[in-house]
């Protein structure tokens, strides 16, 4: 396991020496630094990790920390409940993970686990509503297969090759299965691919919101 550093930034004296000395007993290898701001924590890499207290040092977000400028990863803890309604803009601004007040000091060391395996640390509850208000923000399909097909002339297995391209499927998985060999899907994808004008089968996405 790798030397890291690890920043713990709290305002309360009393959690932040219990903290860095239980962490220290459980990461032998990890340095752990405390301070009582993160003011000072800027062009970090991102081999570093921050231990942010919301508790005692107030919401990051309104300190202006924004830890895709700052760089490292970033934990904030001893959260509100409340606080994961904001998680889908946490990540977009870099944030690494969240932790709710009660559960802190028990989930601390598998979080930080998680996020050092270079992985996001937040609840099930607040990555589905994360991952349900950015899917809201994509742009939604303006045409069907169906549409396309008859637009561009497909044949019912350019059809279904087609679908499988647009999912990021390789030839070789699309042979598999349609039960046929590579060489035939190939042919397939030049085909649509001539058909619709497109360089490269990262385009075809494209034709589902292009308007009729």
């Amino acid at each position: 396991m790798d030397c890291r550093t690890i920043y713990v930034a709290s305002a309360s004296p009393g959690w932040l020496t219990m903290v860095v000395a239980g962490l220290s007993s459980i990461f032998e290898r990890y340095q752990f630094i405390a301070v009582n701001d993160a003011s000072a924590l800027w062009h970090l890499d991102s081999e570093t990790l921050v231990i942010f207290d919301k508790a005692s040092l107030g919401n990051p977000t309104s300190l202006l920390i924004n830890p895709l400028e700052r760089g490292g990863a970033w934990l904030i803890v001893n959260a509100e409940t409340i606080d994961e309604e904001s998680v889908p803009g946490l990540i977009s601004l870099g944030y690494s993970g969240l932790i709710i007040k009660n559960t802190t000091l028990e989930m601390m060391p598998r979080a930080i686990r998680t996020i050092i395996a270079g992985e996001l640390w937040f609840s099930r509850h607040a990555m589905s509503l994360s991952l349900r208000q950015n899917f809201r923000k994509t742009p939604q399909p303006t045409q069907t297969i169906h549409e396309l097909s008859t637009k561009y002339s497909f044949s019912i297995r350019e059809q279904q090759v087609f679908l499988c391209l647009i999912q990021g499927k390789s030839n070789k998985d699309i042979a598999m299965n349609m039960s046929v060999s590579p060489s035939t899907i190939k042919s397939h994808v030049s085909s649509i691919l001539l058909k619709t004008g497109k360089q490269g089968r990262g385009q075809l996405t494209s034709l589902l919101l292009a308007e009729a």
